[in-house]
Formats: C-alpha cells, sequence, structure tokens
C-alpha cells in the first residue's frame, strides 16, 4: 500500500512539474521586447501626401477571424485567405492616407503564421508603416476548450499604414488589469498607444492608435483618462488625431469614451447627438449593437469633410471600420 501512494505522490509531483514547465515556456516571448516597435518601408519612392486633407480608416481586423474571435472555432487556412482578398478589396477602394488596425498578427500560429501587416501593407502600396506587439507569447492555451482550438504560438498587436513619412514611433504600454491572478495576468496582452509623428506637407501631425481595455471597466477608463490627457498635452503643440478601438460604448455607465466628449479642443468623427445611433454602431459585424471605434481630433487644427461606418467591410472582422476625412485649417 505505501508503495502505491509513493507511486501516485510520484506521478502527481512529475505532473505539476510538468504544467509549470510548461506554463513558464508558453508564456515566455518569441521575440526580443527591443523589436516591438518597428517601421517597415513598403514602397519608400513612393511620393509622399502633400495635400491639406487626410483620410483615415480605423479598424480593429480582430486577425481576420470574422465572428469566430473569441470562440472555440478554428477556422481553415481558406477562411483567412478569403477574408484577406475581401478586405483588401474593399481597402482599395477607399485609398486612405492612413490605416490604422488592431488585432493584426504578424506570423500567430491562429492566422496560419501569415504576417498581415506585411501582406496588406505590400498589397496597397503604403508608402511605410509602424507596428508595435502587444501580445508575444510561445504557446496561448485559449480558447481553452478542445485543445485543437488554442491559439498556440501568439504575435499580434497595432499597426499604422501611411502615405506620409513616419518620422517617429513609440510603443506605450498602458495601465493593466491588478485584478487578475497571476497565470491569467501573465498569458494576457498588453494594451497599447502605438503614436506616430507624421509630415503633412510641411506640417506635423501626431497620429496615435489605441486599444484599451475590453473586460475590466475601471481599468479602461483610467486608460482613457491618460490618454485623453496625453492628447490634450500634445494638441498645444501640433496637431493631434486619435483613432482606435476604445472598447467603451457611449451607453455603458461612467463611459471613459464620453471623456473625449467634455472638452471643446477636442473633435470627433461622430457629434455627441448621433452617437449610438444606428448608422454608428461598430459591433458586432452581424448584428451591431454597441459604438467602440473612434477617431477623435484637435478642433483648433482639423475640420471634419466626411465621416462613415464602413459596413460594406462585412464579416471580415467582428468590428466594422470608421472612415474620416479631415481637413488641415490654416494655423496663423
Amino acid at each position: 500500500m505505501k508503495q502505491i501512494i509513493r507511486k501516485v505522490l510520484l506521478a502527481t509531483f512529475i505532473i505539476i512539474g510538468l504544467i509549470v514547465l510548461f506554463f513558464f515556456w508558453a508564456k515566455s516571448p518569441n521575440w526580443d521586447k527591443n523589436d516591438y516597435a518597428q517601421i517597415r518601408n513598403f514602397r519608400i519612392d513612393q511620393k509622399a501626401v502633400s495635400d491639406s486633407t487626410l483620410s483615415i480608416i480605423s479598424y480593429n481586423i480582430g486577425y481576420l477571424s470574422g465572428m469566430t474571435n473569441n470562440t472555440s472555432v478554428r477556422p481553415t487556412k481558406e477562411f483567412y485567405q478569403k477574408n484577406m482578398t475581401d478586405v483588401l478589396s474593399h481597402f482599395k477602394k477607399y485609398k486612405v492616407d492612413l490605416l490604422a488596425l488592431q488585432e493584426i498578427d504578424f506570423g500567430g500560429s491562429r492566422s496560419y503564421k501569415v504576417d498581415q501587416f506585411d501582406v496588406i501593407g505590400n498589397a496597397l502600396d503604403f508608402r511605410s508603416g509602424a507596428m508595435s506587439v502587444n501580445w508575444d507569447k510561445k504557446y496561448v492555451p485559449f480558447p481553452y476548450f478542445p485543445p485543437t482550438v488554442h491559439f498556440g504560438k501568439m504575435l499580434s498587436g497595432q499597426a499604422v499604414l501611411s502615405n506620409y513619412p513616419i518620422e517617429e514611433h513609440e510603443r506605450v504600454e498602458l495601465s493593466r488589469v491588478r485584478s487578475q491572478p497571476y497565470y491569467y495576468s501573465s498569458m494576457y496582452l498588453d494594451r497599447l498607444a502605438e503614436r506616430i509623428k507624421i509630415k503633412v506637407g510641411e506640417q506635423e501631425v501626431m497620429f496615435f492608435n489605441v486599444h484599451t481595455e475590453a473586460f475590466d471597466h475601471n481599468t479602461r477608463v483610467k486608460q482613457i483618462e491618460f490618454l485623453k490627457d496625453w492628447f490634450l498635452r500634445i494638441s498645444e503643440k501640433m496637431p493631434v488625431v486619435m483613432v482606435g478601438d476604445f472598447n467603451s460604448d457611449p451607453r455603458y455607465d461612467n463611459a471613459g469614451v464620453l471623456k473625449f466628449y467634455e472638452d471643446d479642443r477636442i473633435g470627433a468623427m461622430c457629434k455627441k447627438e448621433n452617437l449610438a445611433k444606428a448608422s454608428t454602431l461598430t459591433y458586432p459585424t452581424d448584428k451591431a449593437i454597441e459604438q467602440l471605434d473612434f477617431i477623435f481630433f484637435s478642433t483648433a487644427h482639423f475640420e471634419v469633410v466626411e465621416w462613415d461606418v464602413l459596413e460594406e467591410f462585412g464579416q471580415v472582422s467582428d468590428h466594422f471600420p470608421v472612415y474620416t476625412k479631415l481637413r488641415l485649417k490654416k494655423i496663423k
């Protein structure tokens, strides 16, 4: 009997040890952190845009997983290829100056090791692009069951594709959720603000691509307050545009995104009286019920020419993209 107990205990210790080893291996990164912020040139020979208008799309592409995003479904490689073909076709119709993307994969297993940033940047002939990694793990065991749908090797983040020269690029981590246990937070992504400085003619413009916390309300509000303060400080020196998935519907209790509507120095693609109308909802794409995606700008420097929620993109992602054309005012 004692021998059986010893064997059971030994087997238990071995199993626990293997689980611990797997955990520390799985949460380790694929890339050096110094490589988490990069600028890539696609068509650097392309003449820079010198117009006073900026056309912008902000799009959480959900790694092109459509409505399967974060569900226990493993789409086929052909599914992703079709979604890439579809999204490129839609992008080519708009030919914007700046394309800000969230939840874009840089070669992770869940999207069959395709560097979506590289494919989109080259296919659309952008001058250059900035990328920021926000999720880098050897193995992410999510969705939890069955194991065949695990994300596996994770390499994902945010990116901005630009037809303007990119003069600066910075990856800034936003505040983390503190209420989750260690094993959860160790596997969780970083929430980011990606900052680039571009040159529009002779005018420098600061452009932000952000993706705030989705699940913890207090953390999200804290992040949005930080972003608003940063926006206002920089807008005293130069024009500012901030776009992205704010994960904050205006109808939420204490909705963080409404803080951007409380200051006349900040303008929005969608005026406050039009918030959360049927034509402004962006999520989910099978039946949109929330407005999570926004484009903001400094009112001292820009005015809105036109804007829209691009529902024609369909269910390539679980979000619809938002589009805006801004005109630079003559700065006295």
